[in-house]
């Protein structure tokens, strides 16, 4: 850490040109690999400093007040240990899981492991990958990194989602259960980034000493990313349970080019706007899926919510308010929340949107036309499981007929 800081070292091959010879000279029966692992993460550290310092030196400009830099790394509270995957091995013996570390120069550390059930059932036939050792107290644990290989198939059923600051609206199409649904979850990501950083801003104003503060901004801070983890993980959960369930496909907006503009919006609308993950939530959310060999496509979600699923015009003012849409050329309603999903089925090339008879039809190029028919159960498709808020059930059951 000291050679990279004081060198400015900014690129992993500086950072090995400045570290790797001297520390092969000072440790010479140290494997290597713990070495190179060592500066790969002290460089990883350093970035993460100089982003805070620049973001320090922006606001000392704004603000008149002093505002104090952020403190440089450290090593001595450091209690975690890389281990590269050529370093240890696990291996079974008597029935007991023993972890082989090698130290180098032909020495060896042991250590008995005592397995979760879970991990059990997922070690089994899984290749291991580059783990930690923690060191807490009188404790040690293993983080282990495993990587299996899934067979993912592509299936005829799909579940559309469209993704918004404080619900996820979802159509599920089942060819084999010849039905389609609209249905939406709700969540308070949102609200719970909003409390915190009414909470940041109170301690910021209210506690004087530098210390206090940035530990109690450090334990907000904490507990803010634990819930809202939480939440994404629950989330993404109980998707993959439904389409598990219902052996669908998952189709997604493609967040590639989201970016929020600051100069054209407010400071609180961007906030609020950038509040929910986008992001960590397709990551978990794709990982769920294709742990359960369920297939995940892409579509342009580009002017979906302000798009007319029948016509196809494009105008801003067909969106009345969050919960209204309306066509101002063709004159068609529905629920504003939904028409996203609507157009992500036409973009995915399952089929088109259309209104015959007075009702919403799915014109499918692989079975016969939705045809809504009935209002919406009491119970989600099913059973959801949810700690928080109760879900919104299902507005709109599509039937379709059997040829």
């Amino acid at each position: 850490m000291d050679i990279i800081m004081k060198n400015d070292a900014r690129s992993r091959k500086r950072a090995h040109g400045l570290c790797y010879r001297v520390l092969r000279e000072r440790h010479p029966h140290l494997h290597n690999k713990f070495i190179q692992e060592a500066y790969k993460r002290a460089l990883a550290i350093y970035r993460s400093y100089r982003k805070l310092l620049n973001k320090w030196k922006r606001l000392a400009k704004k603000k008149k007040k002093r505002v104090l830099p952020p403190s440089p790394p450290t090593v001595e509270d450091n209690r975690v240990i890389e281990l590269h995957v050529d370093t240890y091995k696990l291996e079974r013996r008597y029935g007991f899981l023993v972890l082989t570390i090698s130290k180098g120069s032909s020495v060896y550390l042991r250590f008995l492991i005592m397995e979760y059930d879970y991990a059990r059932r997922e070690i089994g036939g899984a290749r291991l990958g580059n783990s930690k050792v923690l060191v807490d107290e009188d404790s040690i644990f293993l983080l282990l990194t495993i990587r299996r290989n899934v067979e993912v198939d592509e299936h005829r059923n799909k579940l559309f989602i469209d993704i918004n600051e404080d619900s996820i609206d979802y159509l599920l199409v089942n060819y084999d259960g010849n039905e389609a649904i609209l249905f939406s979850v709700r969540h308070d990501i949102r609200r719970i980034r909003t409390n915190y950083r009414r909470i940041r801003k109170s301690v910021q104003e209210k506690v004087k000493n530098p210390k206090l503060r940035d530990k109690l901004l450090a334990k907000y801070g904490y507990r803010e990313r634990k819930r809202v983890e939480d939440r994404l993980k629950k989330l993404t959960t109980l998707l993959a349970e439904i389409a598990k369930e219902c052996n669908t496909d998952l189709v997604r907006e493609n967040l590639k080019d989201l970016k929020l503009n600051g100069k054209k919006k407010s400071k609180q609308l961007n906030y609020r706007l950038s509040a929910f993950p986008y992001r960590r939530f397709i990551e978990y959310l794709d990982y769920k899926f294709y742990e359960r060999g369920l297939s995940v496509l892409e579509v342009n979600a580009k002017g979906t919510s302000i798009t007319c699923p029948i016509c196809g015009y494009v105008d801003k003012k067909n969106r009345i308010d969050k919960e209204k849409f309306r066509c101002r050329r063709c004159g068609f309603s529905f629920n504003a929340q939904y028409v996203a999903c609507l157009n992500l089925f036409s973009r995915s090339n399952d089929g088109r949107v259309a209104i015959r008879g007075g009702k919403l039809h799915l014109i499918s190029r692989k079975t016969a036309p939705v045809v809504a028919v009935d209002v919406a159960p009491d119970e989600p498709p099913i059973k959801m499981r949810w700690l928080r808020e109760k879900p919104v059930q299902v507005p709109v059951v599509l039937k379709i007929p059997k040829r």
